[in-house]
């Protein structure tokens, strides 16, 4: 073989090398950038994408500011913070007034905290008898749930029972209990007991039991 076969051999060898070199050190690293970049871009556009619909959803809510804030201030109003029994108390006169009864007594007990109710498990289908079989129970690991801020809970949420006394007709009675369920105080009605007033005919002594709930501040704990 001849020296110029070796030259070209050479040439060849060296420009392979030197293009892999130019693809490993150059054009690879560009790749690899201008893939980072695409990603970046991708990432940068759904941010984006997700800013354009809060501030639209801000200004939908802009303009229906008074719809929301009178929506929050009846809220504040059916549960408030606090006990708010003068309010309460004002309120069932205005009710008894308007069905033409006569409220004799209102007895309101301590508060008690709320008990959330727990769901009730589905009953499995009792299966046929099998044979006793000698192993191990398994262990079921307990399930634990994750209490949100806004969640209602036995902290920051409480009912307060009570009996409202009333006097008059049972059409009266049952017209006063209905306002009290569609007032402006949430007013869940739990018992209803008439009896005959022998002092005025045609008129009950009726007392009505219920709860009215209210939002609880919690306690911040102290250090030490």
């Amino acid at each position: 073989m001849d020296s110029n076969k070796l030259w070209l051999i050479g040439s060849v060898l060296v420009t392979s090398v030197i293009v892999v070199l130019g693809v490993v050190l150059g054009i690879q690293p560009q790749l690899a950038s201008m893939n980072s970049a695409n990603a970046s871009r991708t990432v940068v556009q759904a941010t984006n994408a997700e800013h354009v619909a809060l501030l639209a959803r801000l200004k939908h809510d802009f303009k229906n500011l008074n719809v929301l804030t009178a929506t929050a201030e009846a809220l504040a109003e059916s549960v408030p913070s606090g006990s708010a029994m003068p309010a309460l108390v004002d309120q069932l006169d205005a009710q008894a007034l308007a069905t033409g009864l006569t409220l004799t007594g209102m007895t309101v007990t301590e508060a008690v905290a709320y008990a959330p109710v727990a769901p009730v498990a589905p009953v499995a289908p009792v299966a046929p008898v099998a044979p006793v079989v000698t192993e191990a129970p398994a262990i079921v690991p307990a399930v634990t749930t994750a209490t949100s801020a806004t969640e209602i809970n036995n902290t920051n949420f409480a009912a307060f029972p009570l009996q409202v006394t009333v006097t008059g007709s049972y059409d009266q009675v049952l017209d006063f209990v209905s306002r009290l369920q569609s007032g402006s105080r949430l007013f869940l009605v739990d018992g209803l007991n008439t009896a005959a007033a022998p002092e005025l005919p045609g008129t009950v002594n009726a007392t009505i039991s219920g709860l009215v709930y209210s939002l609880v501040t919690p306690v911040a704990a102290t250090a030490g």
